[in-house]
């Protein structure tokens, strides 16, 4: 079944304080370009994720782990681990990104029932105030779909080496 992607780009006010009502941003203008331009990255991103997530592709959302694992609250969870809850059916991780079917009438269970379901999503980009993404903040992404609530956490991500890597928020590490 075909499915039409509505792209949405939210650049969110949460990366530091807002002016003064007619005051300029110090270097807003370069800061907002840059964000601009991160935000078409992370779209040309997300568009590969919708492709892995609706395949059931775990070995290339796993190729997106750093090294050295994903940040969770002060802790960090080893790329293996990240790696083996993506490829066990019935793990927490596995089943919020690509699980199957909820049950008929509720809403989709994990990202990739979200993607198969619904007829039209969106891709929203946002900046999340990251005192290791300063001043730019920490670009995220999640699929959303109009009154349907997103599975899981949104995908946030850093760029090392020229290439987008995931930096945490696959698990509930609130």
């Amino acid at each position: 079944m075909a499915h039409a992607l509505l792209v949405a780009v939210i650049a969110s006010a949460a990366v530091g304080a807002a002016p003064a009502q007619g005051a300029p941003a110090p270097g807003g203008d370069a800061l907002e370009q840059r964000r601009a331009e991160v935000a078409r990255e992370l779209l040309r991103v997300g568009e590969e994720l919708r492709r892995e997530l609706l395949a059931g592709d775990a070995r290339a959302l796993a190729a997106r782990i750093p090294s050295d694992g994903l940040r969770c609250s002060g802790r960090v969870v080893p790329r293996a681990r990240v790696q083996r809850d993506l490829a066990t059916p019935g793990s927490w991780l596995h089943d919020t990104l690509l699980g199957a079917p909820a049950a008929t009438g509720a809403p989709p269970a994990s990202v990739a029932e979200l993607l198969r379901s619904s007829p039209e999503v969106a891709i929203a980009v946002s900046f999340v105030k990251d005192p290791r993404a300063l001043p730019l903040g920490r670009p995220c992404l999640e699929f959303r779909a109009k009154d349907v609530p997103t599975p899981g956490a949104p995908f946030c991500f850093e760029q090392r080496d020229g290439r987008w890597w995931f930096t945490e928020s696959l698990y509930p590490c609130g």
